[in-house]
């Protein structure tokens, strides 16, 4: 008769495990949506006067780009973390890999290969939204100047290059060296946007910028990562815990620490950063401050409390603070894709004097976060964004429905640029001001500033 009872928390549990994980995935993935619309929205601020002869690519692109620039960090950070865990925060088996390990490894290969179509796909909207036609209407020439010309493709077909060899050398079940060495290969793939594209490499102090950005970037995603694959892979395991909490107290030291000095590169200053707090821009920064304060107290917690609780088989406490914590840090990637996708303020993008003419003009840089154009066109006139690099390439889009030239007055650049389409042309080696104008109406001048 005793063989016929079933305990009853046995009979619970058993149907209702299965069934809660799609609403609690779908919840968190439709609440990451959620703040990070809120955050463009904010992050935006008032709406620009209407561009004449400026073609826009539709909703789906407009809100589709940071969408997919979300999935693309996710992954990112999932692939990262997975790799962390099996390479660092794992004690060493004997010889061959834990199966913890070889399971974390395994779900890296599935994130890498995420991360690589998210990275494609986002680059396509990238372009898309910059030349104002649906992602179907591209050409070819547009396509292949972004990917080659421009700093943000490039990014591109690296990130995607290496994520994709991440893919399938996951797939082999590496050892404990083997994931070390696919970290290595996922933080690369990491700094490589930093460093190619965004606001930080056109900032005034380029080396400054990326270094403390790159930082803050490996920072973050070691930190948030590595908490999901604990999460995920390391129950029972209270010695991955442990070392896990020494890396994220390094990592909130780091990210910390960057956060602060890379704002105040981009933005111009410490009195630049105090000016942009009134701004949506600002109401993102102090997003972000609060999240990372909030889970350093969090961090806190785990440290006093949960930690020595793990150690002693009770793990409830500890997991549940760590759901906690990684919904926060996921809140705070989104608000980071909003912030990367803002332009900053206008007073504090102006690196100098010179600039501040083009800085007024609401079209210019025609800045998609990703990729800036350096030189718009549209049915009236030139749009200048700013200073330019001697001798880097210049982006051209030509919005409006005739070809106009680019002709330097002194002849050191002349450049046709066809209706709707985009082209990079070499800024000339040397430093000074060139004015410039098109042969087919006089009427189109302007000066490009180059540094």
């Amino acid at each position: 008769m005793t063989s016929t009872v079933v305990r009853p928390d046995q009979e619970l549990s058993a149907p209702e495990r299965p069934r809660s994980r799609v609403p609690a995935a779908t919840a968190a993935v439709v609440g990451l949506v959620a703040v990070l619309g809120w955050a463009i929205v904010v992050g935006s601020g008032p709406a620009a006067p209407a561009a004449s002869g400026l073609r826009e690519a539709g909703l789906l692109v407009e809100w589709g780009g940071p969408v997919v620039t979300l999935a693309g960090r996710i992954a990112a950070v999932g692939t990262v973390g997975t790799l962390l865990f099996a390479a660092v925060l794992l004690p060493a088996g004997a010889g061959h890999p834990t199966p913890q390990a070889g399971r974390a490894v395994a779900s890296a290969s599935a994130w890498a290969l995420a991360w690589a179509v998210a990275t494609l796909l986002g680059g396509l909207l990238t372009v898309s939204r910059l030349v104002g036609v649906a992602p179907t209407a591209l050409d070819g020439s547009s396509v292949r100047v972004f990917l080659l010309d421009t700093g943000a493709g490039r990014a591109v077909l690296l990130v995607t290059g290496i994520t994709g060899v991440l893919a399938v050398a996951a797939r082999t079940g590496t050892g404990r060296g083997g994931a070390r060495l696919l970290l290595a290969g996922a933080l690369a793939a990491l700094v490589v946007p930093v460093v190619l594209s965004g606001h930080s490499s056109a900032a005034e102090d380029h080396l400054v910028a990326v270094t403390t950005l790159a930082v803050h970037v490996v920072a973050a995603s070691l930190w948030v990562g590595g908490l999901g694959a604990l999460l995920r892979y390391g129950r029972g395991a209270p010695a991955a815990a442990g070392r896990y909490s020494a890396v994220a107290l390094g990592c909130f030291g780091a990210t910390a620490v960057s956060g602060v000095l890379a704002a105040g590169v981009v933005l111009g200053g410490a009195g630049a950063v105090v000016a942009a707090l009134g701004t949506g821009y600002g109401v993102l920064l102090l997003g972000k401050t609060l999240g990372l304060t909030v889970v350093g107290l969090l961090g806190w917690q785990h440290r006093r409390r949960t930690l020595p609780q793990l150690r002693a088989g009770r793990p409830g406490a500890f997991r549940r603070l760590a759901v906690v914590e990684t919904a926060v840090l996921l809140a705070t990637v989104a608000l980071a894709v909003a912030l990367a996708a803002s332009p900053p303020p206008v007073a504090a993008a102006v690196p100098s004097a010179t600039a501040a003419p083009a800085a007024a003009d609401p079209m210019a840089g025609h800045d998609h976060g990703e990729l800036s154009v350096g030189v718009l066109v549209d049915e009236d006139r030139f749009h200048v964004a700013g200073p330019v690099a001697a001798g880097s390439r210049v982006t051209v889009h030509n919005a409006s429905g005739q070809p106009v030239t680019i002709t330097a007055d002194d002849g050191s650049f002349d450049v046709a640029v066809p209706a709707g389409t985009l082209l990079t042309f070499p800024a000339p080696d040397q430093p000074g001001e060139y004015r410039f104008t098109s042969a087919h109406a006089m009427t189109y001048t302007d000066v490009l500033v180059v540094e």
